[in-house]
């Protein structure tokens, strides 16, 4: 596993952990790499639910409750290489697991696999938190099967920490802001799961990644958390 993926893991353990939530996957061209990062993190039982590698289509059906007609090969079908399966992944994941946060993952890693449209070395991640389903892309194009999927592990992984950030911590600093005299109240987590009728977020990267090196999650010497390691992802909101 990719040194960087361990302290991507690391970060987002540390937040599940704090906020007393629990994690599940739903994984297909990365084969359960993802998985294995959390679950090298000791205690993982605590927060990590479980996880699936739903390679096939027919698996992402049965599975996972993905809507066959994604994958259909008629004129304007998306694919099993979409937004959509990666978004329907990660909302069934967490019906079935009923976990706050959830990471699906879908790609072509290569060396075959591509089409006139999509590229080998292509990722769609989708994360499920607080209700709500994000969707992102990149293009990794130049390594080999293996090394694409260690780079579709840590872009998922770093896609949930983005996530996180973006909604999660967010929302917890408006609250303090705003009621800085009253108690505050954890925010609860709805137990039906609905897809949002306006769709996923969507977002997608072209270019090099250089992922910043660790053997095990940062530390700082005031306690607070560490910040996701720096790349050059430039990211490109739609």
């Amino acid at each position: 596993m990719a040194q960087d993926a361990s302290v991507l893991a690391g970060l987002l353990a540390r937040r599940i952990k704090r906020a007393d939530m629990h994690i599940a996957t739903a994984e297909s061209c990365t084969g359960g790499m993802i998985a294995s990062a959390l679950t090298d993190i000791q205690g993982a039982s605590r927060w990590f639910s479980q996880g699936w590698v739903t390679y096939s289509n027919e698996s992402k059906i049965k599975q996972l409750g993905v809507d066959e007609s994604i994958f259909v090969p008629d004129e304007g079908a998306a694919g099993a290489v979409s937004p959509e399966v990666a978004e329907a992944m990660a909302i069934g994941a967490a019906k079935k697991s009923g976990a706050d946060l959830t990471i699906s993952v879908t790609g072509i890693a290569g060396p075959t696999g591509s089409t006139e449209s999509k590229e080998v070395g292509l990722v769609w991640v989708g994360i499920y938190l607080d209700g709500k389903v994000t969707t992102k892309c990149a293009e990794f194009g130049q390594g080999d099967r293996h090394s694409n999927k260690e780079a579709f592990t840590t872009f998922a992984l770093r896609v949930a920490l983005e996530v996180w950030g973006e909604h999660h911590d967010q929302e917890k600093a408006e609250s303090e802001s705003t009621d800085e005299e009253k108690p505050v109240t954890p925010t609860s987590i709805p137990a039906a799961l609905n897809i949002l009728s306006e769709g996923p977020q969507t977002g997608d990267w072209h270019g090099d990644v250089a992922w910043s090196e660790g053997d095990e999650e940062p530390k700082t010497e005031s306690g607070e958390d560490p910040a996701i390691p720096d790349t050059d992802i430039a990211w490109d909101e739609e």
